[in-house]
């Protein structure tokens, strides 16, 4: 996480980086800023014979720290309300009460100064309303789980559904929807394929050797019962050459002496 992720109020965070992230390095610095006050004798005095001068006395480095600490505080809690999808606004009505309440105390006091139980009734009930208040936010921020998956405030810290690590929700949408995902509106319904007439009986391209049968299956071949060339016709006489007819040979014959 870095410094301008560690100060913003946008996005989610879970539960361990709000308590190792926020909790415990603000716990840490008060602690540290206490201890400095202390021995550089800044600190407050709250000892039973305390003058108004040692009234007066506060403590700088803690008031320091505690100004300070006031927008980390705030960024942890309203990422981690974030997380369980509410809010930030939660946190404000802590403050908004807290200031309510401390109002009405201060106007008691004003209207009836010498009334103790006037002035004593809106802090018992402010304060009571303010830890039941307080408690609330501590359960849903510090031990509650965030919503799995991501949610308005941006994706689940914890990697939730396939999501990445936490980032800011800016940083989310630049990456834009996962890939073959397109928005309801711009869906097409797949072509359905056209039909064709079926194939008609019979051949096609042609008709195959041979066809069409011939007209008379049961007919004898052309030439079927006729004679032969030549036949019925007496061969010719030794010595004379017919020529090349039906009954000739092909050269004529040698005259011997």
């Amino acid at each position: 996480m870095t410094i301008g992720q560690w100060f913003s109020f946008r996005g989610r965070i879970g539960r361990k980086v709000f308590w190792l992230g926020y909790i415990v390095p603000l716990l840490i610095a008060s602690i540290v800023a206490g201890v400095l006050d202390a021995a550089l004798g800044l600190a407050a005095y709250r000892g039973e014979d305390v003058t108004p001068g040692d009234a007066a006395q506060f403590s700088p480095i803690s008031s320091l720290v505690s100004l300070l600490s006031i927008w980390p505080s705030l960024a942890g809690t309203i990422k981690r309300l974030h997380d369980r999808d509410r809010s930030g606004w939660w946190i404000g009505g802590f403050y908004l009460l807290s200031a309510i309440f401390g109002a009405v105390a201060v106007m008691m006091a004003l209207t009836n100064p010498s009334s103790a139980a006037a002035i004593g009734m809106p802090i018992m009930v402010g304060g009571i309303v303010m830890l039941a208040y307080g408690i609330w936010l501590l359960v849903e921020t510090g031990f509650l789980r965030g919503t799995v998956g991501p949610n308005r405030f941006g994706p689940d810290p914890l990697g939730g559904m396939g999501q990445q690590q936490w980032q800011q929700p800016g940083q989310w949408q630049q990456q834009g929807p996962p890939q073959q995902w397109q928005q309801p509106g711009q869906w097409q319904q797949p072509q359905q394929p056209q039909w064709q007439p079926p194939p008609q009986p019979g051949w096609q391209g042609g008709p195959p050797q041979g066809y069409p049968p011939p007209q008379n299956p049961g007919a004898p071949p052309p030439g079927y019962g006729q004679p032969p060339p030549g036949y019925g016709q007496p061969p010719p006489q030794p010595g004379q050459w017919g020529g090349p007819g039906p009954g000739g040979g092909s050269v004529p014959p040698v005259r011997r002496d």
